[in-house]
């Protein structure tokens, strides 16, 4: 699931020099989460975080949460304490899970 808010963020992100990417890299990463990823359109949820630039990848969430949506963040203390809010390694380990 995808927001134009949250594409501009993956963009200046993935421009960082630390992560040493080819412009080529960054767009073929942007345009599969357009191609293959859910545009999503969320209802404003009123939350109040720590940091408010993460609100949108919040009320993304929130908006499929009916479909089982997943917040997957390294940052888990910018937002509220919730069963959906997971780190990658704890999302890795429910994917592998269900593999079985």
């Amino acid at each position: 699931m995808y927001h134009k808010e949250i594409l501009d963020e993956y963009e200046q992100v993935l421009h960082r020099s630390k992560f040493h990417l080819r412009e080529e890299t960054i767009r073929t990463v942007l345009n599969a989460v357009r191609l293959y990823g859910l545009e999503v359109f969320p209802q404003p949820t009123g939350e109040i975080l720590i940091d408010m630039d993460d609100l949108i990848f919040y009320e993304v969430a929130m908006e499929k949460r009916n479909d089982d949506a997943y917040l997957v963040t390294g940052n888990q203390r910018h937002y509220p304490l919730k069963h959906f809010i997971v780190t990658p390694a704890e999302m890795m380990k429910m994917i592998e899970a269900s593999n079985d």
